[in-house]
C-alpha cells in the first residue's frame, strides 16, 4: 500500500513560467540531478519543489509539491548539460498518428524513459542508508485522456506506487509538478546507483494508443544514513544473543 500527502493534480495552486527563479537551498543530504529550468522553457517563479517534504518519507509515502506550472512552450530538446534523460520528450514506443503535441513533435523519443543516478557521493564511508526520497518534476503525463498506461520501474522492479502516481495525473496543458516518494531501502543498489525506467503501453485501435508524450525536468534524491555497526559491536551483539540463548 501507499498513502499521499499535500495537494496534488489540479487542487494545487498554478504559476507560470518567468524569467527568473529563486535560489534552491536545502539539507546537505538532498542533491538535485538536471537543472531547474521548466524543460529549457522558462524559470520557475518560486521553489518548485515547496510543500513536498524531499528526504525522510517511509517507503512508499508520496508528497505533491504545492504548486504546479503551466508551461505552454514546446518543442524542446535537450541542452548539452542536461542530466541524461532530462528536459526531453518521451512517447510510447507504440502509437499511430495523433496524441498530444509532445507525441507529434521534432525531437521526440519513441521508446523508454531511462534516467540512471550516481548518489555515492551522499553516502558517507562505512554509512547505511535508512530512508531514500526520490523526487520527479514531472511534466505532462496523461494517462486519463489519452488511455496509455505508464509503468514505472526502479532497478529492475516494477514500483506499484510511483506507477499509480505517473498514472493518476492529467497534466494537459502542459503542466509541471514536482513530488517526492519514499523507497524501500531493501531495493537498492549496493554500490549507491538508481536507475528509473519510465514505459508507456500500447491501447487503442489496431492495439496502438495515441501519442501521449511526458518529460522530466529534475530529480531529487535525498538521503538519511546512521553509522554502520562496527566489528566489535556486532561481536558484542552476537555474544549478548548468545548467552541469552544458553539463559534460556
Amino acid at each position: 500500500m501507499f498513502s499521499y500527502s499535500g495537494r496534488r493534480g489540479l487542487a494545487a495552486s498554478i504559476l507560470f513560467a518567468s524569467v527568473a527563479s529563486v535560489a534552491m537551498g536545502g539539507p546537505a543530504n538532498v542533491q538535485t540531478y538536471g537543472d531547474v529550468d521548466m524543460l529549457n522553457q522558462g524559470m520557475y517563479p518560486d521553489d518548485p519543489t515547496a510543500g513536498a517534504d524531499k528526504f525522510g518519507l517511509a517507503a512508499n509515502e508520496i508528497m505533491f509539491a504545492t504548486n504546479q506550472y503551466f508551461h505552454g512552450n514546446w518543442p524542446f530538446v535537450p541542452e548539452g548539460d542536461d542530466y541524461p534523460g532530462t528536459d526531453t520528450m518521451y512517447a510510447g514506443a507504440f502509437q499511430y498518428t495523433g496524441g498530444d503535441g509532445y507525441s507529434n513533435s521534432p525531437g521526440v523519443v519513441n521508446g523508454a524513459q531511462v534516467i540512471t543516478i550516481d548518489y555515492s557521493a551522499q553516502v558517507g564511508e562505512g554509512e547505511i542508508i535508512t530512508s531514500f526520497t526520490l523526487g520527479i518534476a514531472a511534466d505532462d503525463f496523461q494517462f486519463p485522456t489519452f488511455g496509455n498506461a505508464y509503468t514505472a520501474v526502479i532497478n529492475s522492479q516494477q514500483n506499484a506506487a510511483l506507477t499509480g502516481v505517473l498514472n493518476d495525473f492529467n497534466q494537459t496543458g502542459p503542466f509541471v509538478q514536482f513530488f517526492t516518494i519514499g523507497l524501500d531501502v531493501a531495493s537498492l543498489n549496493p554500490n549507491h546507483t538508481l536507475t528509473l525506467i519510465i514505459r508507456q503501453g500500447d491501447s487503442g485501435a489496431r492495439g496502438f494508443g495515441p501519442g501521449d508524450g511526458w518529460a522530466i525536468d529534475f530529480l531529487t534524491v535525498g538521503i538519511e544514513t546512521v553509522p554502520a555497526p562496527s566489528a566489535a559491536a556486532l561481536v558484542g551483539m552476537l555474544g549478548f544473543g548468545s548467552i541469552r540463548r544458553r539463559r534460556a
